[in-house]
C-alpha cells in the first residue's frame, strides 16, 4: 500500500483501517479497474476460477479475458489444481458425473493488500461514500481472522519449504472430494500434508483424525502430518504423538522472521 500513500506499519490496526477508508477515493482511483466485480468474488469466495466466473459474467468468454487481464496487470497468479482425474480405460465408460466434471483451477492475490481491499474496500463502496466508515470497520475487525487465516496457510506453505528444501510441488490441494491446506511432495517421494487453524483455541487430537481421513480419501499416504496452530496444541496431542507429527507454532514463526532477537531460540516442548 505505501507505493500509493504514505504508510505506518507501526500504527495499531484500526488506525490503519481508518487511513484506507479516508483515503478511498485516492486509492480507488489507483487500484480499480473494469470488471473488478470478479476479483471481488475471488477474494470473498474459494479462489475457483470457473465458480467465480459463472457468478460475475453472463458470457464466459468475458470471464476469462478478465481473469487474463488481471493476472497481466500483476494482481492475481493462478494457481493450477494437482487432482489426478481416473483415466479411462478402452471399452470402458466414465460415469455420468466424472464425464461432466471439470477440474477447476484456482488463483491467489500477488499480495495480501489487494485481497483485503476486494474483499472488503470494493464491494463497499457505496456505504463509504455515504459515510457509514464505522460500520465498515466494524465488519473488517469482526471478520478480520477469517481474512487472516489464509495468510497463515500461505506462510505456513513458506516454513514447510525452508524446512523441506528438497521440495518438487508445494500449496494447497484440492479435488471434488476433499481440500486439504498444504501438500507438499517432496523429491525422495515423501509427502507431507498439513493444516493450519488460526484460532483462539489449541488444536487437539480431533484435528489431526480429521486431516488422516482426508489424506486418505483423497489417495495420499503422508510421510508426515504438519499442524498450524495460532494457539498451541492440546496436552494430549503433545504427550502422545508421533515422529510423523509436526507440530508448528506462532514461536517457529517467530524464529523464521529476519528479526535477530529470535534467532537460534530453543523452543520447548515441541520442535521440528
Amino acid at each position: 500500500m505505501e507505493s500509493f500513500i504514505p504508510f505506518d506499519y507501526s500504527a495499531p490496526l484500526e488506525k490503519v483501517i481508518d487511513t484506507i477508508l479516508d483515503r478511498f477515493e485516492e486509492l480507488h482511483t489507483k487500484i480499480s479497474h473494469k470488471n473488478d466485480v470478479l476479483l471481488s468474488t475471488l477474494a470473498t469466495g474459494d479462489r475457483k476460477i470457473e465458480s467465480a466466473i459463472k457468478k460475475s459474467f453472463t458470457k464466459e468468454q468475458e470471464g476469462y479475458n478478465a481473469l487474463q487481464h488481471f493476472i497481466d496487470r500483476n494482481y492475481i497468479i493462478k494457481e493450477y489444481s494437482r487432482e489426478q482425474l481416473p483415466q479411462k480405460k478402452a471399452k470402458q465408460k466414465l460415469k455420468k458425473e466424472l464425464r461432466r466434471y471439470r477440474v477447476q483451477h484456482k488463483v491467489r492475490f500477488t499480495l495480501p493488500f489487494y485481497r483485503f481491499w476486494f474483499r472488503y474496500i470494493h464491494p463497499s463502496m457505496t456505504m463509504i461514500e455515504q459515510g457509514h466508515k464505522e460500520q465498515i470497520k466494524s465488519f473488517i475487525l469482526h471478520d478480520l481472522d477469517n481474512f487472516v487465516s489464509f495468510t497463515f496457510e500461505e506462510l505456513s506453505n513458506e516454513l514447510l519449504k525452508e524446512r523441506f528444501p528438497n521440495f518438487l510441488h508445494a500449496g494447497s490441494y484440492w479435488d471434488r472430494k476433499v481440500e486439504i491446506d498444504l501438500l507438499l511432495e517432496i523429491a525422495d517421494g515423501s509427502i507431507v500434508v498439513g493444516e493450519c487453524k488460526w484460532k483462539n483455541s489449541r488444536i487437539c487430537k480431533k484435528t489431526l483424525t480429521s486431516l488422516q481421513k482426508k489424506s486418505h480419501i483423497a489417495g495420499f499416504e503422508p510421510t508426515y502430518y504438519a499442524l498450524f496452530s495460532k494457539s498451541s496444541f492440546s496436552n494430549e496431542l503433545l504427550k502422545n504423538r508421533s515422529k510423523e507429527i509436526l507440530l508448528f507454532d506462532l514461536e517457529d514463526f517467530k524464529e523464521w522472521s529476519e528479526e535477530e532477537i529470535y534467532k537460534k531460540r530453543e523452543k520447548k516442548p515441541y520442535s521440528f
